[in-house]
């Protein structure tokens, strides 16, 4: 599992330096790489549930305080209004439903998701300005709706958030479908199957009704939900093939990060902000392009830029520094 963290942080580090690999636009409807790394973290966090049968609430809400606590920095920095929303703070959420919310005997059963996944649809359908194609505009959609009531002017966007609170009873899913897979014990042969079975699922449901759940992470569609599922799957598969192929101190590298999960979110996510956001005064430009038109020529008889690969080389190494230096110093964020 620690592999499995280690190797999804530099998935996320990897789509953050290349911009093809960013989050899909609203109005895409689609989905990319960068939009399979945060279903990846609340799949794993089902997978542990096997281990843990019940997260305690402080545990969740202080996720949540850490994270609207990290949303406070540009707040006092740039004078923004502060955000209530985001990630951790959708992950607590969900957590809280699925172990604190629910009886056990009710959670542990196949009608849980199907229930959250038709409270989902009826929301999302009913709730919404235009009932046919209720997300053919993010001001009018239904997550919009409720999100205006608690955050309004203190959202991701001024009239939508993708981290909104209707995409939380779907992120719940995800992490049921985590604990669900790793109870079954599936022979590990059969896993990639499972895991591109969901994909296909996914992109199935989406083809038949494109208006009523089209991939994307921002809405956390139900088919949004089967693929990230199943891309998680395959992810898992890696992982373990990793573990048998890498050398013993890479492998061990990477499995002290995925230790550090959380350490090295709050840190990478920190230092990528400082250098998009810093502008070199000589030039006009951000610290992060000034770095990266250093390292930008041509790979010899190609026409690839080898800049991002580069710079997703050294951000990981940094990481990867930063985690034997909370390893060696003992440093590690605690939920009690």
């Amino acid at each position: 599992m620690d592999m499995f963290r280690g190797f999804n942080i530099i998935q996320m580090e990897i789509a953050e330096t290349f911009d093809d690999l960013d989050h899909a636009k609203y109005n895409e409807m689609k989905l990319n790489w960068a939009d399979t790394i945060f279903p990846c973290f609340s799949f794993i966090s089902g997978m542990l549930l096997k281990q843990d049968k019940i997260i305690p609430l402080n545990k969740n809400i202080q996720l949540i305080g850490l994270g609207m606590t990290f949303n406070l920095i540009p707040t006092i920095l740039e004078n923004k209004k502060f955000r209530p929303l985001g990630v951790l703070q959708r992950h607590g959420l969900s957590s809280i439903l699925l172990n604190n919310l629910i009886p056990p005997n009710y959670r542990n059963k196949i009608i849980f998701p199907i229930a959250l996944t038709t409270i989902w649809s009826l929301i999302s359908k009913y709730l919404a300005n235009n009932t046919d194609k209720p997300f053919e505009n993010e001001i009018y959609t239904a997550q919009q709706k409720i999100d205006s009531i608690f955050f309004k002017g203190r959202q991701y966007h001024d009239n939508f958030d993708p981290e909104g609170l209707l995409g939380a009873l779907m992120t719940t899913v995800t992490i049921w479908l985590g604990s669900w897979f790793i109870s079954q014990n599936f022979n590990y042969k059969i896993i990639p199957f499972i895991g591109f079975s969901f994909i296909l699922f996914g992109r199935l449901l989406s083809n038949a009704f494109p208006n009523m759940y089209p991939v994307s992470k921002p809405l956390w569609t139900p088919s949004f939900t089967l693929q990230t599922t199943g891309y998680s799957i395959l992810n898992y598969c890696i992982s373990n093939w990793l573990c048998l192929i890498l050398p013993t101190s890479i492998s061990n590298s990477i499995q002290l990060m995925g230790q550090y999960s959380l350490e090295n979110y709050f840190f990478g996510e920190l230092l990528l902000v400082g250098l998009k956001e810093s502008y070199v005064r000589s030039s006009g430009v951000t610290l992060w392009d000034k770095i990266k038109s250093f390292f930008k020529f041509k790979f010899p008889f190609t026409n690839i830029d080898m800049s991002p690969y580069i710079m997703t080389s050294i951000f990981n190494v940094v990481l990867l520094g930063f985690t034997h230096l909370c390893h060696w110093s003992h440093f590690k964020i605690r939920l009690f």
